[in-house]
């Protein structure tokens, strides 16, 4: 079995839905690079291709086929802020989701946020977004990828 990194964290969103409260999912993750080697791996085409899926489309409105995971199919991603290398808000799959990189010394933090989730939800999409953060941070250690048959058996954590 693969080693995971630390769960995220479920915290109380101050939006509210006719169905009830939402909650955001917070991940961080430090890696001893650069910013700028962390925001290429997460943002450009050729290295997304080698640890999450292969990228198509352009002006903002991109396709990714992921090649493991929770998701069967294309998953759909619109950028609607970039301001490169510290900041990225999509939308994937009608899904908010924040990206914020900080570099400290030798230390660059990201910092993901998934907004907008009904607690029923979180212990489904809580494992997915861990899963793809430790993807990330395998292939930015050189080490073997995670697979998504390792990450179901956690959606209680998130509960």
């Amino acid at each position: 079995m693969t080693t995971m990194s630390m769960l995220g964290e479920v915290r109380p969103e101050h939006e509210h839905t006719a169905d009830g409260d939402l909650v955001l999912l917070h991940y961080l993750r430090s890696f001893h690079k650069p910013v700028l080697d962390v925001w290429s791996a997460a943002t450009e085409r050729g290295q997304l291709g080698r640890w999450l899926g292969a990228v198509s489309g352009g002006n903002g409105n991109l396709t990714i086929e992921l090649f493991d995971g929770p998701v069967p199919g294309p998953v759909a991603v619109r950028v609607d802020h970039c301001q490169a290398p510290h900041e990225l808000v999509v939308h994937i799959d009608g899904c908010l989701l924040e990206v914020r990189m900080t570099q400290v010394g030798v230390v660059t933090t990201v910092e993901l946020t998934r907004r907008h989730v009904s607690p029923a939800d979180a212990g489904a999409i809580g494992p997915r977004w861990q899963y793809l953060l430790d993807r990330l941070t395998a292939y930015l250690d050189y080490q073997p990828l995670p697979r998504w048959s390792d990450y179901p058996k956690l959606a209680g954590e998130y509960r």
